[in-house]
């Protein structure tokens, strides 16, 4: 979403481009002194997530510490308590399910760097608020000894990083992504194609047992993009962060604005922020795109929250309990 003032006193609440470049995108540095800030947290499981919003819900777990893997071909030495009768019958071959530990649970982090994010009006930019919570999500990952890897992309590419339990595997991922960050120099629409060839590309990627976080816009997933995390959601681990900015949920009193958000399409439209009428409209624009992405993610069994461009990120990470 952008929003434009036609008066000149009202610059301020443009979108951020006309402020240095340099202070617009992620620092790595910034980025590198959160693994400061993770001593001692771990990452909470999915199930912890979503019993705030629906109490509960069917786990990928079998016991303590152990994370369900695959299911294949019965071979000497399994446990036979772990055959998969179904499975066998099906196939009229002995098969058995594969459980993991948990310490060895690969964290993937997929973080969204299009137009759509390029926006911010008084702290940061939502693309950078992105990367501040991949960041705190892959330290903690790692200070756990877990595996970390991810996708990052934005309007024109997509970066892969197969997970491991390296620091140097986290450091790259984060300078792809910023990488693809400084490809944003303006504003956007969401393009749900964008979301749906990434969690195409997860389908190939993600192995069973892996905990997934998504980080970005959230509210326009295509049908496509839904089938998939719908597949995924039955060996994975699933959590989704929606970046908003307050702008984008409430209309500043400030007289007559040009206006392009997803609902109106490309075209600008102008509109009079002093009518209670308009601003009305303009916040049940926003409830109504929540509500349905809600909705979504509550029918796929996977929690969905929203942290704002002016929150602190490890605060809102723990008021979620994403992390511990």
């Amino acid at each position: 979403m952008t929003i434009s003032s036609q008066a000149q006193t009202e610059s301020s609440m443009q979108p951020r481009t006309n402020i240095s470049e340099d202070s617009l995108y992620s620092s790595l540095d910034e980025l590198i002194a959160f693994r400061f800030h993770v001593k001692h947290r771990s990452l909470n499981s999915q199930q912890k997530v979503m019993e705030q919003f629906s109490g509960g819900h069917h786990s990928l777990r079998k016991g303590s510490g152990m994370i369900f893997s695959e299911v294949r071909q019965y071979q000497a030495g399994d446990d036979i308590r772990h055959i998969d009768w179904r499975v066998s019958a099906r196939t009229q071959k002995v098969h058995t399910k594969v459980f993991t530990e948990e310490h060895e649970k690969p964290v993937i982090i997929v973080a969204e760097q299009t137009p759509a994010l390029f926006f911010g009006s008084k702290v940061r930019l939502k693309a950078v608020q992105g990367l501040n919570i991949a960041a705190i999500l892959g330290w903690t990952a790692l200070q756990q000894g877990d595996l970390i890897g991810g996708l990052s992309f934005n309007q024109n590419h997509q970066t892969w990083l197969n997970p491991k339990r390296q620091k140097q595997t986290l450091l790259t991922w984060l300078q792809q992504a910023i990488q693809l960050q400084h490809g944003l120099n303006r504003p956007g629409t969401v393009q749900p194609h964008l979301w749906q060839q990434a969690t195409q590309q997860l389908l190939k990627m993600v192995k069973p047992g892996s905990k997934l976080f998504l980080i970005g816009d959230m509210l326009n997933l295509s049908e496509a993009s839904q089938q998939h995390l719908q597949s995924l959601r039955k060996h994975t681990e699933i959590t989704a962060i929606h970046l908003y900015d307050p702008l984008e949920k409430e209309l500043p009193k400030l007289g007559w604005l040009n206006l392009s958000s997803d609902w109106l399409g490309e075209h600008l439209l102008p509109i009079n922020s002093l009518r209670k009428k308009t601003r009305q409209e303009y916040r049940d624009s926003y409830v109504n795109a929540w509500q349905a992405a809600e909705k979504t993610f509550r029918n796929l069994q996977i929690p969905l929250i929203q942290i704002s461009t002016e929150d602190k990120p490890m605060e809102a990470l723990l008021k979620y309990k994403i992390i511990q």
